[in-house]
């Protein structure tokens, strides 16, 4: 846990800036329970002998466990320290990002063309591990036979994904399932129930 050593002025209120774990002349406990530079256990110390300590290894001494009793502090390289925390905190929204889902739809009238452009555009998303939801939607007077043969259709080029729902999902207009990478389809077409119902 960081520490708030310094304070912003928002809206009104004052927010603490988390400033990352203490270090060096910012650890506040008299005594430590010291953690050295290859990972061994050097037991209680106190602090200014754990500085010293830090100092004769060119490196810092940071406060990894704030809320032990005495608070566990390591020997190492700060910079490395943050660098390496940054770059995990990367990973995990690169991670996130991956896995946002993306929609397509598409409509009974749509044009061959731009159907096969999405269908494609849909697959690129599930190679790179994107959740992926296909909705078809029938507008006005537009026949429900042909909305859904156009939907099975579509569905046939999505047989190497699995598909979230056990059943494509209808909601008022619209048709819809979504996809994930691996496995195979466990549906590609609607329920009778489904279809009588659009």
């Amino acid at each position: 846990m960081g520490y708030s050593e310094n304070n912003s002025y928002n809206r009104g209120q004052f927010v603490k800036k988390d400033l990352g774990p203490r270090k060096n002349e910012w650890i506040r406990s008299t005594e430590v329970q010291l953690i050295g530079a290859e990972g061994e256990n050097l037991g209680v110390v106190e602090t200014p002998k754990a500085l010293i300590l830090a100092q004769e290894a060119g490196l810092d001494l940071v406060e990894v466990g704030a809320t032990a009793k005495p608070p566990v502090c390591k020997i190492m390289d700060f910079s490395k320290f943050v660098y390496q925390q940054n770059k995990k905190k990367k990973a995990t929204l690169v991670s996130s990002k991956m896995k946002e889902q993306k929609e397509f739809r598409f409509t009974p009238v749509m044009d061959i063309g731009d159907t096969s452009h999405r269908i494609k555009r849909a697959q690129e998303f599930l190679s790179k591990g994107h959740p992926v939801k296909l909705t078809m939607v029938k507008k006005g007077r537009q026949s429900k036979e042909i909305a859904q043969s156009v939907f099975a259709e579509i569905l046939t080029n999505f047989a190497d994904y699995s598909s979230i729902e056990a059943e494509p999902k209808m909601e008022n207009n619209r048709i819809s399932i979504t996809f994930r990478q691996n496995g195979k389809t466990k549906n590609k077409q609607n329920s009778e129930e489904e279809n009588q119902a659009i």
